[in-house]
Parts: structure tokens; sequence; C-alpha cells
């Protein structure tokens, strides 16, 4: 769970504190500058700044250093579970989740967060449990929506999945994983217009999603328009250049034309 910076002040340490990171054992990083952080939610805000800028050991450092200072503070569990999780230790991962929702089980995130785990794991059903966990404490939640839906076509249930993605873009018309999700959907069950045109809604929110025309591109060679699902795939790959899926179905388009 995030938590607001307390002020300017606070702000300020945060952004010098930022460029030196956080001293730590999980990785090696430059010393603590003069003027440090004082309080756990500090450390923990700092923390979701470098697992934003993609540099999760600092992160960890980060909620580490969190967890010394208050060893009950939820939220930074919850946030070094994800930054395990990113790193791949999905063991780790569930542990710092199971600690944050033996803190405060009310938080919805570490229910949501442990069934993306389990959903990793291929353990779809379980998956469902939590995100039915988190839902039955945050129900208007778009993220939790989408991932149950996610899982649910995972399991084969296309229609609760579909349902889910729709119930999702209910509550954020602007969820463009969900969009890219339905429109997964309606390909699957025969509805190649429909899904071009939840594609298309995905890329509109978010023009940079590689994957949404490589989807969109599947829909387009399914319904024989070769030229078009060759722009899509080259679209994805210039947002995405080294995935080798991207590059062999470019490849086999291109072969076809």
């Amino acid at each position: 769970m995030k938590r607001r910076y307390a002020g300017i002040a606070v702000f300020l340490l945060i952004t010098l504190f930022l460029i030196a990171g956080c001293s730590s054992k999980s990785a090696p990083s430059p010393a603590l500058p003069s003027v440090s952080l004082s309080s756990a939610d500090e450390y923990n805000n700092l923390g979701i700044e470098w697992r934003k800028q993609g540099d999760l050991d600092r992160a960890i450092s980060c909620y580490d250093k969190a967890l010394e200072l208050d060893p009950d503070h939820a939220g930074a569990y919850n946030n070094r579970g994800v930054a395990w999780r990113l790193k791949g230790d999905l063991e780790r991962a569930i542990a710092d989740y199971n600690r944050a929702i033996e803190i405060n089980p009310l938080m919805a995130a570490s229910y949501n967060n442990r069934g993306v785990v389990y959903g990793m794991q291929g353990n779809h059903g379980r998956a469902i449990s939590f995100y039915n966990k988190a839902l039955g404490l945050d129900l208007l939640n778009a993220d939790y929506l989408n991932n149950r839906g996610v899982a649910r076509e995972m399991k084969g249930d296309l229609g609760e999945a579909i349902r889910n993605y729709r119930e999702a873009l209910e509550v954020d018309a602007y969820h463009a994983h969900a969009y890219n999700n339905l429109g997964v959907a309606m390909r699957v069950k025969g509805y190649l217009d429909e899904a071009i045109t939840n594609y298309t809604r995905a890329l509109d929110i978010n023009p940079n999603f590689a994957d949404a025309y490589y989807n969109r591109g599947i829909a387009w060679k399914m319904k024989g328009d070769l030229r078009q699902a060759v722009a899509d795939m080259k679209k994805a790959l210039s947002y995405n250049p080294r995935n080798k899926k991207y590059q062999l179905f470019l490849a086999y388009l291109e072969s076809r034309l």
C-alpha cells in the first residue's frame, strides 16, 4: 500500500537519498548521504521510487531498512514482495505477502499480489481464491477484476473471464490491459472484429502497448489481411525489438506476402 510523502521537506530528503541509494545486505550500493531518512514510511516510499526506475536491488534495500525501523510495516512487506516477484524469487515474494497479511488482514493488495504469484506458478484455482479475497475487501478494483479474469480464462472459463474484463472496464474505462485481454477472449470465441476493436481501444489508451499490437496482428492474420498484420507486428517490435515471439511471427507473415 503506497503512503503519501509527509511534505516538501521529506520530498527533498528523498530526492537526495534517491541519488545515493539505500544500504543493505541485499545488494551493494553507494554510501548513505550525510542527510538520511528517519522513518519507515520514508524508506518505503523511496523503495517504491527505485522500483519504478527498475532498480530492484536498491528498492529491496530500502524496504529492508523500513522493516528494520518498523518490523510491523505491512506496506513495506507487500512492496518488497512485489520486488522479489519482479526479480523472479516467487518464494520470497509469497513469504512477504503472507507476513503483510498477518500484520494487516485487510490489505487487499497483498491478497491480489499473492494471486499473481500463484497464477505465475500455474495454480490458477488458488490464484482465483486470492483474487476473490482481494475483491471482498476492495470490490471496485479494476486490476483485481482483470487479474481474476485472466486466471479464469487460463482455467478455461471464458464466459466468466469475459464478464470480469467487462466489469473491470465498468470500473475503469481506461484500463488498457482489460481491453487487450477482452480482445484475446473475443478472438478465441471467433469474434475477430470485436477483438480488433478492443485491441484498438487498448492502443488508444496506451500507444506503446506492444502486446496489443501483436494480438491485433494475429486477429488481422486470421481475417486474411496480412498487410495489416505485418504493420502491427512491426509496431510491436518497435516497442520490444528483442521479443523472439514477435520476430518469428513477423518473419512468418512476411513469408506469406
